[in-house]
């Protein structure tokens, strides 16, 4: 009994892991990229971010 609950330890410690080297592959594959894409064209985000807000609260369209 003891042995088959070692077993079962086991194998959850084996999927544990296998769901972190998942999650370190997203976010190497896609969260990172993201980011720097999002840090290279941020002045050009920010810029048009300004431009529409004020178009939007302009008083008169």
């Amino acid at each position: 009994m003891q042995a088959q609950a070692l077993s079962l330890a086991k194998v959850r410690s084996k999927r544990r892991g296998a769901v972190m080297v998942e999650y370190a592959f997203l976010l190497a594959l896609v969260v990172v990229p993201g980011a720097a894409g999002l840090m290279a064209g941020g002045k050009l985000l920010h810029d048009e971010y300004v431009l529409t807000r004020t178009a939007v609260l302009a008083p008169v369209p």
